[in-house]
């Protein structure tokens, strides 16, 4: 027999201890690259398919989305009644308004619900128009052939339909159903909605096609608008202000922005004019008083002269009426001025939270005038604000404390002024008082006349001053002009999506992992086994061999002239076995399963046929006691077999029987089936009987039961030198593996080897794997064979090394080249 086993010395302890070390997996980089190629190769044209579905679904959702696109618009804020002079000490100290507070505040205006309120209704946002298409409903702003008007007041959701366009009219459908025919022009009643009107528009054109027609509240639909209007400083130092919106429909989003800006112009001049016709007012009252004053001062003087008989003053009293007429005259200008301010603040006193705004314009200290026109603003927003919402709106209670706080801060810096201004009369009264002891020589008479002439040039000095800030007043009026300029006026810049590049690129990726995504789920959830890797990584004992899918359905698969994948896988086999049973004495193998239908039995007769035809004396044996098949299969006589033997009712001449395939082949049937399986092979009978067959024969091939079904395998193994566990692709149930793991690691089976059945190249992408691995073994030099199918089969002289391999075509002239499995395969010249 040592003869007959190839390979010794070193090369057979390279194989022992690889058998005794298995490798469970190979390099994680190598195993996903040859799996992925191998996948590849399998699956190609469901990969290319699912490209190409993935691609074409990819263009039909670019052709039917909605493309969105990006409009925007520049707004230069520019303070008009920012005087050019240097910043008051009063401002400055109160720290009140900087500009980039202002832009802030102009910003909040624009974004206001108000502002947007009034846009929506402007332009109608409100009333959506669309037609359903064949795929998709698609809305109409500009190319709407008909526009919908309210004559009454509604404000609250409708939909209605507008169909049969003709030139002389229409047909009305409403959500309950009520159809209502009209002609254009004409005004009809709509139930709900009250009274309307639908007008024709340059884009009108006779059609069948319906028309949707629905509407919002003005309310429901600004604040729609408003999340959709996005406002950003271009810097920190610039006063511009960039207003952009995304929409699917650019023209309706260059309508919302100019809207918005034209809007805020026009705002900005009224709020700015309503200041000015406050102003004018308060001052027509306060000239109105002055001349009813300064009559009266003046029939004063008249009667007093009259009275007294005073034509001119007194040379005597020259130089000190020329003294006292200076220090009256700075007294006469810090009175006035105390008294503007004296009414100012009792104005500002009277006003509480009443909508009126002050005059800003009377006053020449800046502090004070822009700390006023801070205020008027403040009290024309309130009132904008309550026109559209409650006084108990936190927007409102905001605009009120910020109003609230300003009062107080002019409130404080007019009382400080007066103060000031109250000490500057005091300071002068004094000097003045000095200045009429003097006069006291005076005539009495010529010192009242000149009370009344400081009576009435106070009156007279006041009442020009009032006219003066009418005039300025009034032009500033007539030339007033907005705070915002528009830079550069709202412009759709381009579409946001769909991103055409970016949707086709995921279309692909997507079409290509598809595939893959099925074959990885299949594979987490496939619970058989379809690949030698499952096997692998499930446990370290040794694949010795991988027999591929009978397609003949034969039993008997090979002979001596066999030249099939099948027969060369079994060839394949019987070489690894010279590196397995490695003792002189080592001839009996076990063959068991896991359950019934693995294929151990196919796997019996096809190894005992292949060693028999390499000239090897082979015994089969049918102790599957419980199903045999082997008997069937070869069309021998089952009445006579191991039972018999067992129990003294044949002799070892009568059991051994020929078994019609080789001369060299003999099989020792089953017998009938007994009824206590376990307790034949427990016979010493059997024990004598394996004595016997080890001296007659070369190999000796046992057929048993399925180790995990019942106990007649174990029982077998104690007569066994090795033991071939059959686990068969796609039916073998991948936790079944623990059973051999259980043998082999608990010492009850110490030499055991897998056989991998059935395999199936294309059954890889079936169940969900690339093809992994070929069924090459071998360690040196090996050869093949290839029959067309585009690849050979190697089968070396060596287990588990990889080597380099030749094969050779039956089609002379020609050969080809491949690689599969573990070995190299190069073409070779015949």
């Amino acid at each position: 027999m040592d003869g007959n086993k190839i390979g010794s010395g070193s090369e057979s302890t390279s194989a022992k201890q690889e058998l005794a070390v298995p490798k469970v997996e190979q390099s994680g980089n190598m195993f996903n690259l040859k799996w992925l190629l191998t996948t590849v190769l399998a699956i190609w044209p469901w990969l290319l398919g699912s490209i190409i579905v993935s691609l074409i679904l990819g263009n039909i959702y670019l052709r039917y989305y909605t493309p969105i696109y990006s409009t925007k618009a520049q707004l230069l804020i520019v303070d008009s009644k920012k005087s050019s002079s240097g910043t008051d000490d009063l401002l400055k100290a109160l720290k009140v308004s900087n500009n980039k507070l202002n832009i802030d505040n102009e910003v909040q205006i624009l974004k206001s619900r108000p502002t947007m309120m009034k846009v929506v209704e402007r332009l109608k946002l409100n009333i959506n128009y669309s037609t359903e298409g064949r795929f998709k409903k698609t809305e109409l702003y500009n190319n709407k052939p008909f526009e919908f008007e309210f004559l009454d007041d509604f404000d609250d959701y409708f939909f209605f339909v507008v169909k049969r366009l003709s030139n002389k009219g229409y047909k009305l459908v409403t959500s309950s159903g009520k159809e209502i025919t009209g002609q254009w022009g004409e005004v009809i009643d709509v139930p709900i909605l009250g009274r309307a009107v639908l007008n024709k528009t340059v884009a009108f054109m006779v059609s069948d096609l319906e028309y949707e027609v629905s509407v919002a509240p003005i309310l429901e639909t600004a604040l729609m608008y408003q999340n959709q209007v996005s406002f950003q400083m271009v810097n920190r130092s610039s006063t511009t202000i960039v207003i952009s919106m995304v929409s699917s429909m650019p023209e309706r989003a260059v309508d919302v922005i100019d809207g918005l800006m034209e809007y805020y112009q026009e705002k900005n001049v009224e709020d700015r004019t309503r200041i000015a016709d406050s102003t004018v007012k308060f001052i027509d009252q306060r000239i109105d008083i002055l001349e009813s004053e300064l009559s009266g001062i003046e029939q004063q003087i008249e009667s007093f002269k009259q009275d007294n008989s005073i034509a001119d003053i007194s040379a005597q009293a020259s130089q000190l009426i020329s003294e006292k007429s200076v220090t009256e005259e700075k007294l006469n200008a810090a009175e006035l001025k105390l008294e503007v301010i004296g009414a100012i603040s009792d104005y500002l006193q009277k006003v509480d939270d009443r909508a009126i705004t002050l005059p800003e314009s009377l006053l020449d200290n800046k502090g004070l005038a822009d700390l006023m026109r801070q205020y008027n603003s403040l009290t024309i927003q309130i009132d904008d604000a309550l026109l559209t919402m409650t006084g108990d709106n936190p927007y409102t209670q905001n605009l009120k404390k910020q109003k609230s706080e300003v009062k107080r801060s002019l409130a404080a810096a007019l009382a400080s002024s007066k103060k000031e201004m109250e000490l500057k009369v005091e300071t002068i009264k004094g000097d003045l008082k000095q200045n009429r002891k003097d006069i006291r020589k005076v005539p009495t008479m010529e010192r009242q006349a000149l009370e009344h002439s400081r009576k009435q040039e106070i009156k007279q000095e006041l009442f020009i001053f009032l006219l003066k800030k009418r005039e300025e007043t009034a032009m500033e009026k007539s030339s007033t002009v907005a705070d915002g300029m528009v830079l550069d006026p709202a412009l759709t810049t381009g579409v946001v999506a769909p991103n055409k590049q970016r949707i086709l690129m995921f279309s692909f990726l997507l079409g290509a992992l598809i595939p893959f995504g099925v074959i990885l789920l299949r594979r987490a959830l496939n619970i058989r086994i379809v690949s030698k890797s499952d096997i692998s990584n499930a446990t370290t004992i040794p694949v010795i061999g991988e027999i591929g899918n009978n397609v003949s359905g034969d039993s008997v698969a090979i002979n001596k002239s066999s030249r099939t994948i099948l027969s060369e896988q079994f060839r394949a086999l019987r070489t690894n076995l010279q590196y397995v049973l490695t003792g002189n004495d080592e001839k009996v193998i076990m063959i068991t399963s896991s359950m019934s239908g693995e294929g151990k039995s196919f796997i019996a007769i096809n190894l005992a046929v292949t060693l028999a035809i390499s000239g090897k004396k082979v015994m089969l044996m049918e102790l599957d006691l419980r199903k045999p098949k082997i008997s069937k299969a070869l069309g021998l006589n089952n009445e006579i077999g191991f039972s018999n033997y067992c129990i003294g009712r044949a002799t070892y001449e009568q059991v051994i029987l020929p078994s019609g395939v080789d001369d060299n082949l003999k099989v020792l049937s089953s017998g009938p089936i007994p009824p206590n399986p376990a307790e034949l092979i427990l016979l010493e009978s059997t024990s004598e009987l394996f004595g016997r067959l080890r001296k007659d024969f070369d190999y000796i091939i046992v057929d048993t039961s399925p180790v995990g079904l019942v106990t007649d395998a174990q029982l077998l193994y104690g007569f066994a030198d090795t033991a071939m566990y059959v686990v068969r692709q796609g039916y073998t149930y991948k936790q079944q593996l623990n059973i051999p793991n259980e043998l082999f690691y608990g010492g009850r089976f110490k030499k055991l080897n897998i056989v991998l059945n059935d395999v199936v190249a294309n059954r890889g992408f079936a169940y969900g794997y690339g093809y992994e691995e070929g069924y090459g073994y071998g360690y040196g030099y090996g050869y093949g064979y290839g029959y067309g199918y585009g690849y050979g089969y190697g089968y070396g002289y060596g287990y588990g090394a990889y080597g380099d391999g030749y094969y050779t075509e039956d089609v002379p002239g020609k050969a080809k080249k491949g690689i599969l499995g573990r070995l190299r395969f190069r073409k070779r010249n015949t």
